[in-house]
C-alpha cells in the first residue's frame, strides 16, 4: 500500500504544479493580453500625435508666408518714406532751375 500513497502523493504533486503552471499560464496570457491593448493604445496616440505635427507644420508654413509678406511690405513701406523723404528736397532745390529752363525754352521759341 505504501507504494500506491507514495504514487498516489506523486501524482497529487505533479498535478498541483500543473496547476500552478496553468494558472501563471492564464496570468501570462492576460497580460500579453494588456500588453497588446497597450501598444493599441499607443499606435493611436502616435496617430493623433503625427495629425497634431501635421497640422503645427501648415501652422508654421502659413506663418511664415505672412511673415515674409509683411517684411516685403514693411520694406516697400520704408523705401517708399525714405524715397519722399529724399526726393523732396531735391524736387525743391532744382525747381527753380526747371522754371528757368522752361522759361528758357518759352522765351526762344516765341
Amino acid at each position: 500500500m505504501q507504494a500506491s500513497d507514495s504514487s498516489e502523493g506523486f501524482q497529487q504533486q505533479i498535478l498541483s504544479e500543473l496547476r500552478q503552471i496553468n494558472q501563471r499560464l492564464d496570468r501570462v496570457e492576460t497580460d500579453i493580453g494588456n500588453v497588446k491593448t497597450d501598444i493599441g493604445n499607443v499606435k493611436t496616440d502616435l496617430g493623433r500625435v503625427e495629425i497634431d505635427v501635421e497640422k503645427l507644420n501648415f501652422k508654421f508654413d502659413t506663418y511664415q508666408n505672412a511673415s515674409d509678406q509683411v517684411t516685403r511690405l514693411a520694406t516697400t513701406i520704408v523705401i517708399a518714406a525714405a524715397s519722399v523723404v529724399i526726393l523732396s528736397p531735391v524736387l525743391q532745390a532744382i525747381t527753380p532751375a526747371i522754371s528757368a529752363l522752361v522759361t528758357g525754352v518759352a522765351a526762344g521759341s516765341g
